[in-house]
């Protein structure tokens, strides 16, 4: 019971970073590519790599260009920024970051295993994975309201900028009972202070801007609990940066005082890994 409840739980964390209709059981892999020192990829073996990669993503559509109906998809982002908590991150920096979806988990694995032997030669290769879930566990009115906000997608002239933010929860967190983990989402300030919002309340402050997307990772990759994903306009940048202040506002949102942010990586979306390379 203790497991159900926790995954009911679960259902509900970043209620606004999942769309009300995402695809269940939808495997996202995101791979990041990190230029090895000195390394390239020769100019005499670079057609070659690009049609194999090519060839790999021929049974995903490309999300440049979003298509109703498709659940097997493909996207190319060049690195923007990668910040670690709001700054400039240490080390070697991911030049680019490749998103690839579908229902079948082994797809997914399928192709990064070929990226990785097409690429690792040249590049450090690090994969992120995660599954989206259906929000079965609120209730109506939330979902009414997720609904009615959530922004339509666009495409990748309309809506350039993607963001990839893996997060934990620390071990005080999952300690916690399930109605202590609920409050913080809830807008309670007899509880938290007059300041407190709640993380779902900052959330719909801005859902109608930003388009956005959750993984759970939880027991299925050690590197994270979720992976939230986001696009938006360049005229919506601001908005975006406004969000996730609001969310690490712990005075609004003390449930952050539980969050592990990983690197975060902005970028730009493209068509295609040639544009790029």
């Amino acid at each position: 019971m203790r497991k159900l409840h926790a995954f009911i739980l679960m259902s509900v964390v970043f209620l606004w970073a999942s769309g009300a209709s995402a695809q269940q059981g939808q495997w996202g892999g995101f791979i990041y590519l990190t230029p090895k020192t000195g390394s390239g990829i020769p100019a005499g073996k670079k057609d070659a790599t690009l049609q194999n990669l090519e060839k790999a993503a021929a049974e995903f559509a490309n999300d440049f260009t979003p298509e109703k109906g498709k659940t097997d998809t493909i996207q190319y982002y060049k690195q923007h920024e990668y910040t670690q908590d709001g700054k400039p991150a240490a080390g070697k920096v991911p030049a680019i970051l490749v998103r690839v979806e579908s229902l079948s988990r082994n797809k997914v694995d399928d192709y990064i295993r070929t990226l990785s032997g097409a690429l690792g030669d040249h590049f450090d290769v690090e994969r992120r994975l995660g599954v989206t879930r259906e929000l079965n566990y609120t209730n109506a009115e939330t979902l009414d309201r997720l609904k009615a906000g959530a922004p339509k997608r666009g495409d990748g002239k309309g809506q350039p900028n993607a963001v990839v933010l893996p997060i934990s929860k620390t071990n005080a967190w999952w300690a916690l009972t399930l109605d202590k983990r609920e409050n913080y989402f809830n807008q309670r300030p007899e509880i938290f202070g007059k300041s407190h919002l709640g993380h779902n309340a900052v959330g719909f402050m801005y859902i109608d801007r930003i388009f956005r997307k959750l993984y759970h990772s939880r027991f299925i990759d050690d590197r994270q609990d979720f992976v939230t994903y986001f696009e938006f306009s360049d005229s919506d940048s601001e908005t975006y940066k406004k969000l996730l202040d609001g969310l690490r506002d712990k005075a609004v949102n003390p449930e952050w005082e539980y969050v592990q942010e990983k690197p975060l990586f902005w970028g730009k979306r493209t068509a295609s890994l040639k544009e790029i390379l």
